[in-house]
């Protein structure tokens, strides 16, 4: 290197000064390129060596990684052999939870496949981890499995439950384990038996602690039974219902004890009601105009639901007619039996309680009463001086209009009187609305007053059923006469049959003829205005247009005419929807931003019904804010606050304080599940949302849903997935209360309502004709009840027999009073030979065999007897079905209504046919078969002859019954509905 740096400058001594300079540059420039190149090397090597070591430390932690997924893979895969080693049944919580590993794995094992060509086997986990897939199919086949192992292991187990043998169906409904379980039984197919086995098998083969269980009713009566069977069984679970639920998770986390308010009325009486909206303009106003004009809902004869004038007419003996009036007119029925009994007997006394109820059986919707009379004390029965001194006027000012004892009584009871505020007695809700506008405006009126006294010009050919004409209203002020039609907007009466709409529109005609040829102001209204709504707006625009000046009530006017209404028996109707609709709105967990919404959904409906709900829950907010500030003032509950709060409680805390107070279910077993509101659904949920591996096993009957007034949701039941999650449904259909042949009868019936969920029970018992349907005239009705007990008890004469009277109504016990019966209002088992009233009777000692019971079936759900008799089953207004209808507010608060005619009472019926162990006996008028009644003699391939005999009304479609003209003695039929309906027809 020195010799070559030697000659290098020796060299450039040898040349120019020129060429030296430039051979320097050269040579410098050569020897940075090789410094350069030798340090490139250097770093080359530097580097080499950094990433070799780099490398390994790479690949070390490369094969780190890969052995940690190795490991997880194959603990995976023991967690699969787990699986199927069928320990376990593999819910839905666990499937999940192991497909979540198994997509976790899949993810992070994409890292190591650019590496394959350094892990040695790697190609065996990419094996492994393909097995680690559990499809669905796989998993349905492997809990069958399970299923199948535990029944063929635990045979002898469930061999004896409760000294029973389970069938297959409940074996494997008690061996499913999946999150959330639905078992839909039958009617008598050991729903209880079943939910005993589930918590035996719990805790004596799967070791599940019994506090873990959590057991519940819907009743204190079920939860005690539910006890003591749970407890036969040996297992120390007590069963609760949902509201001492709600009040125990309330009193654990708030470490608080309330009073529990039983009745919301106790708050909110018709009284304080009155009072809270009295208070301001807004809501005497709303109060006024509501009761004026929207009390009913908005039915008019003209609503496509009534297919005849019969339908319209007995919706006029409606929920107001037969639940409200009833307490407070009690004392003037009274009075006016005492004017019927002075009148005939002229003296005071003998008048009875026997002679009322012998009345009230003669009248038509009458049972309520029935049921108030036979509570009240025998005081009530005796005359005092006033009373008699009173009806001694009364009748003297009538002796001249109601001679014959018939006609009295019919003035007395039939005739429906509908009342405008003024006190004016009207023939239809439409025309009390004109009636109460007329009033509240100040406009001065007459009521069906003989037009121009009878004096006027009559059109020629004058129609011949026009004798003394009324108009409907007359204004004297103005000499202004307003007639309310009852047509369409095409003028057509449709309620009416073809030729009397002729007639009808002959009336109308000849009343417009009249006042044209009298030079008189007539107003026409129509019940299309009442069916759009703008009836009184309508009104409004006519009378303005005449001059006629409008002068509402004062505040203190208003005042006032609500105070001289306060026993209106509307008004109490009204407090009653009040707490209706409190009870409904709190049962649904609803706040009161909710009344907002319910105001938009008011919005679009029709202008009538929209106003009507409008004004509802203007008066309601207030109700509503003062009933909730009276319980916290008095440090109270009510039994949805009791759900409520145990739902807000548990949201509103951490998992380890729920744990701590002893809530760490790891079960939780609902029976009935088909009567659960979304309230209790909510108050499940939360404690599910909480324990997310606690398991949820429901029993119920769709079939048997009956308590939607109540708040309950059958589509929980049968939309269950869509409400809890993945669920596996199971079915009981062996049913071991009913016969193969009453069975048959009963599923037919009730799956005529496609939405219930279709089921195939079946039972080893077979009796030939186990409903035996017997038409009745309803005096006989308690000889006849009586007849079917000896009938009974001579066939076991030996045996002890329990038979079960069932009635869609209570008051439909107190017509058995009389010779045969007295009526336990108790509602307790009676030995019948106590039960029967006669001496005579008494000396049938066969009948102590017999054991009695009376219930509605409503209450008798879950019972059941030898013998059931099925009484009152008519085509009633009150009849079954029960065509009562709730008020459309309570929309907004029930579940969605059945869509099906009459589900609900479908339901109720068919519970009422399967409380029987052999016969169910149905008892019916034969004047007025129930629709129900029809239909089964339908299923049983029968015809109902005495429907062929009926004679039809031609006027309104109603039936026709036998009566006595009371002047010649001669029989006639007459209209049923009379005198809403006074056609007639010759018995010859």
């Amino acid at each position: 290197m020195i010799l070559e740096g030697l000659a290098a400058l020796f060299g450039l001594a040898l040349l120019s000064g020129s060429d030296k300079e430039e051979k320097k540059k050269k040579l410098i420039k050569k020897e940075k390129k090789e410094i350069a190149q030798k340090m490139i090397g250097l770093l080359k090597i530097a580097l080499e060596e950094k990433m070799e070591k780099r490398g390994e430390y790479f690949e070390k932690n490369l094969k780190e990684q890969y052995n940690n997924i190795k490991i997880k893979i194959d603990n995976l895969l023991k967690e699969k052999e787990k699986y199927k080693g069928l320990k376990f049944y593999i819910n839905n919580f666990k499937y999940k939870k192991y497909i979540s590993k198994f997509e976790k794995l899949k993810d992070d094992f994409k890292v190591f496949n650019e590496y394959f060509d350094i892990i040695e086997d790697y190609q065996e986990y990419v094996e492994k981890l393909n097995n680690l897939f559990l499809s669905e199919e796989e998993l349905k086949i492997l809990n069958q499995e399970y299923v199948e192992k535990e029944l063929n292991k635990n045979k002898e187990f469930f061999s004896n439950i409760d000294e029973k043998s389970l069938d297959e169906q409940q074996r494997k409904a008690i061996v499913i384990d999946e999150d959330n379980n639905l078992i839909v039984a039958g009617a008598g197919s050991g729903k209880t038996l079943t939910i005993s086995g589930k918590v035996k098998y719990l805790v004596e083969k799967k070791n599940i602690d019994p506090k873990d269980i959590l057991l519940i009713t819907f009743t204190k009566s079920a939860a005690k039974e539910m006890t003591e069977r749970v407890n036969k069984v040996g297992i120390e679970v007590e069963a609760t219902t949902f509201h001492s639920l709600g009040l125990k998770i309330s009193g654990y986390l708030e470490n608080k004890e309330y009073e529990v308010l039983a009745k919301s009325y106790k708050i909110l009486s018709d009284k304080t009601i009155k009072n809270i909206l009295s208070n301001s303009d807004e809501t005497i106003d709303a109060l006024l105009e509501y009761s004026s004009y929207y009390v009913k809902d908005n039915e008019t004869i003209l609503d496509e639901k009534f297919k005849t004038k019969s339908d319209y007419l007995y919706t006029l003996n409606d929920l107001y007619t037969l639940r409200e009036k009833t307490k407070n007119n009690l004392y003037e029925c009274i009075l006016k039996f005492k004017a019927l009994f002075y009148k005939k007997f002229k003296k005071t006394e003998g008048f009875s309680k026997e002679y009322c109820l012998n009345l009230l059986n003669t009248l038509p919707n009458t049972k309520m009463i029935i049921e108030l009379f036979n509570e009240l004390k025998r005081q009530y029965f005796n005359f005092n001086e006033k009373e008699l001194n009173d009806i001694k006027v009364f009748l003297d000012t009538m002796k001249n209009e109601y001679k014959n004892p018939k006609d009295f009584f019919e003035y007395l009871f039939l005739n429906e009187k509908l009342k405008s505020y003024n006190g004016i007695e009207v023939k239809s809700q439409e025309e009390r609305s004109i009636s109460n506008f007329l009033f509240l405006n100040g406009i001065k009126f007459k009521y069906e007053t003989l037009y121009k006294n009878g004096e006027y010009i009559k059109p020629e050919n004058s129609y011949k059923t026009i004798r003394g004409y009324t108009p409907d209203f007359y204004l004297p002020e103005y000499d202004i006469y307003i007639e309310h039609f009852g047509v369409d907007s095409d003028m057509k009466a449709h309620q009416y049959t073809e030729s009397e709409n002729k007639n009808y529109e002959k009336a109308i005609k000849w009343k417009r003829e009249t006042h044209k040829l009298n030079g008189t102001d007539l107003i026409e209204t129509y019940s299309f205005y009442q069916k759009e709504g703008i009836l009184n707006k309508k009104l409004e625009e006519e009378l303005k247009k005449r001059g006629v000046k409008f002068n509402p009530l004062t505040k203190e006017e208003k005042k006032l005419l609500l105070m001289i209404n306060s026993n209106d028996e509307e008004f109490s109707a009204f407090c009653k929807l009040v707490n209706t609709f409190l009870t409904l709105f709190k049962a649904k967990n609803l706040k009161k931003g909710d009344l907002l919404k319910f105001k938009d959904e008011a919005m679009k409906e029709n202008f009538y019904t929209s106003r009507k709900h409008l004004l509802f829950f203007k008066m309601f907010e207030p109700l509503y804010d003062y009933y909730n500030e009276k319980l916290k003032e008095n440090k109270q509950i009510d039994f949805n606050d009791m759900i409520n709060k145990a739902i807000d409680n548990l949201n509103n805390n951490s998992i380890e304080i729920i744990k701590k107070n002893s809530l760490n279910y790891k079960y939780i077993i609902i029976d009935e599940f088909q009567d659960t509101s979304i309230s209790k659904f909510k108050l499940v949920k939360s404690i599910r949302d909480k324990m997310k591996e606690c398991k949820i096993f429901t029993v119920g009957d769709d079939w048997q849903s009956i308590y939607r007034f109540a708040g309950s949701d059958i589509s929980i039941f049968t939309e269950f997935e869509k409400y809890f999650g993945k669920t596996e449904v199971s079915f009981i259909e062996k049913t071991y209360r009913n016969s193969q042949e009453l069975i048959d009868v009963a599923q037919n019936f009730i799956m005529k309502n496609e939405n219930q969920l279709k089921k195939n029970l079946k039972s080893d018992k077979s009796l030939a004709n186990p409903l035996l349907l017997k038409k009745i005239d309803k005096k006989d009705k308690d000889k006849i009840v009586f007849d079917i007990l000896k009938t009974i008890a001579k066939e076991n004469l030996n045996k002890k027999r329990e038979v079960l009277i069932l009635a869609r109504n209570k008051y439909s016990f107190q017509q058995l009073d009389g010779k045969y019966f007295l009526v336990n209002n108790e509602d307790i088992k009676i030995e019948a030979s106590n039960f029967i009233n006669d001496k005579e009777l008494k000396k049938l000692k066969y009948l102590k065999n017999i054991k009695l019971s009376i219930k509605t079936v409503h209450s008798s759900k879950g019972l059941e007897a030898d013998e059931v008799i099925l009484i009152d089953v008519d085509d009633d207004i009150i009849g079954f079905p029960n065509k009562i209808t709730d008020d459309s507010v309570l929309g907004y608060v029930l579940s969605k209504a059945d869509s099906f005619l009459f589900g609900e009472e479908r339901r109720l019926f068919y519970v009422a046919l399967t409380r029987t162990r052999n016969r169910c006996f149905i008892l019916f008028d034969e004047k007025t078969p129930s629709y129900f009644v029809k239909e089964l003699y339908e299923i049983k391939n029968k015809n109902l002859a005495l429907l062929k005999d009926k004679k039809i009304c031609k006027k309104c479609g109603s039936y026709m019954v036998k009566r006595i003209n009371s002047k010649t003695n001669e029989e006639f039929f007459g209209c049923f509905h009379y005198p809403k309906c006074k056609y007639t027809e010759s018995s010859k």
